[in-house]
């Protein structure tokens, strides 16, 4: 080979080099498993050629309507009546219909009530002493506030991820209450001591599960990298802040021998876990999915296609999935077996082996298989999408806030974002929940028992 060549074979082996660099930088949360909050540009919408739908409801749509407030609920009502016809102003006579219902809601002028309590002041002539009457305990633990405005204040600062600043005005501008920063920080830290009991019975029984779904993202603690956990089972959710990310978070919490099934992505802390326990893993679809993807958008004709051949096998698979409650399960069954010999085989069918991304999925699918397919036979989700959904609360907190300032207030947020989660997974009023543990708090008890856990 002479020096034009060998120049020659260089610079196209720099080219291979640079446009695989270019490849990389081009990913997105569409097709790898970088989350969405790390796209720099926001991947281009695919047109949607089908006829656009006009604005509002479509022809055919059943109408929602809101169901009025039941009678007990009404607090004042107004009787309308006609003293003549509104047209030729004739005599009428009522019907016997009922009369038609029209209800509307109001805040009240003053949206809350002072009480004040006098403590007598007291002379013993026996003790020489001043003696002052005693508040009740509940009245004293709480404080200016009673029980409902420290829920109302947990609520503000968990579900409407609102600063101490802004609920300092929304309590100065909309109820004319002047309270400081620091006073509010308070009133956080007392619904977070009334959430402990409770979130501690659900990390007790995290490792009693049959089937868990789990998830991490990156957060901060005064600056210092800090990983929120998020376990999903059935029935609740548990959020867990901690310095680590390896599987020895999982050990902690879920306990050395955890037999259950664990649905997560690809990251090595899960499948040390699984190795050292007797869990088993449930790899997420959905990323492969996204890796897969890439594949299918290269500029290497070969790699492109062998993306979209595996891409259209996994579509296929799914098709079926989402047809699960039509067909029998033997029938069901059986064309999911189909779908999983299909895609095994295309994984290996024309691999270019000059693609690195190409094998490692080729790798994965062959030496995880029952990793990705165990859900057939478990009848469990193919995806990990309802803890990524679930973890979408901390990202948007995260974008907020920065981040915590302290130890407790990574226990605060682990506590609230678990019981924000499992009162949407049990139907449960957050607010009315609140209230239920803070009053347990302030009069001494214990709200363990409020949550339903299976």
């Amino acid at each position: 080979m002479d020096d034009k060549d060998r120049r020659i074979a260089e610079l196209e082996k720099r080219v291979a080099e640079l446009e695989a660099f270019i490849a990389k930088l081009l990913k997105n949360s569409t097709n790898s498993s970088k989350p969405p909050s790390s796209d720099i540009v926001k991947p281009p919408k695919q047109q949607d050629r089908r006829r656009k739908k006009k604005i509002g409801a479509q022809k055919g749509h059943k109408q929602n309507l809101r169901e009025q407030f039941k009678p007990e609920q009404v607090d004042n009502t107004i009787e309308l009546k006609l003293d003549a016809c509104p047209k030729c102003k004739g005599k009428l006579t009522q019907t016997n219909e009922p009369p038609k219902i029209h209800q509307q809601v109001e805040l009240v002028e003053k949206p809350f009530i002072i009480t004040e309590y006098q403590q007598a002041q007291y002379w013993c002539d026996n003790c020489q002493c001043h003696h002052t009457a005693k508040l009740p305990t509940e009245v004293k633990r709480s404080g200016l506030f009673g029980k409902n405005l420290i829920a109302l204040t947990a609520y503000l600062k968990g579900r409407c991820h609102m600063s101490y600043t802004t609920m300092q005005d929304f309590y100065a501008d909309a109820l004319l209450i002047k309270v400081s920063t620091g006073f509010l920080a308070k009133q956080v830290r007392k619904a977070s001591d009334a959430l402990k009991s409770t979130y501690d019975a659900l990390v007790e029984q995290l490792p009693k599960e049959k089937h868990l779904h789990a998830d991490e993202t990156g957060s901060k603690e005064n600056g210092k990298r800090r990983w929120t956990w998020c376990f999903l089972a059935k029935d609740f959710t548990v959020f867990h802040i901690d310095s680590s990310r390896s599987s020895e978070v999982l050990k902690e919490i879920l306990g050395a021998d955890f037999t259950g099934k664990i649905s997560c992505d690809f990251w090595g802390a899960y499948q040390k876990f699984a190795k050292e326990s007797k869990s088993e893993l449930l790899h997420c679809w959905a990323h492969l999915i996204r890796e897969v993807k890439f594949l299918s958008e290269s500029k290497d004709t070969k790699v492109a296609c062998y993306g979209n051949r595996l891409l259209d096998a996994i579509g296929a698979m799914f098709k079926t999935i989402h047809r699960r409650e039509e067909l029998q399960y033997c029938n069901w069954f059986r064309r999911m077996n189909e779908h999983q010999h299909l895609i095994l085989k295309l994984a290996w069918q024309r691999l270019p082996r000059q693609n690195n991304d190409a094998c490692l999925i080729a790798e994965r699918l062959w030496n995880e298989e029952e990793g990705y397919f165990r859900f057939i036979k478990d009848d469990l989700p193919p995806t990990n999408n309802l803890c990524e959904q679930s973890i979408r609360r901390v990202v948007i907190n995260r974008k907020i806030t920065q981040g915590t300032r302290s130890d407790w207030g990574s226990r605060w947020w682990e506590r609230i974002w678990s019981v924000l989660a499992t009162c949407e997974q049990q139907g449960k009023n957050v607010m009315e929940f609140l209230k239920k543990s803070i009053g347990a708090l302030l009069q001494g008890r214990s709200g363990t028992t409020i949550l339903k856990i299976s």
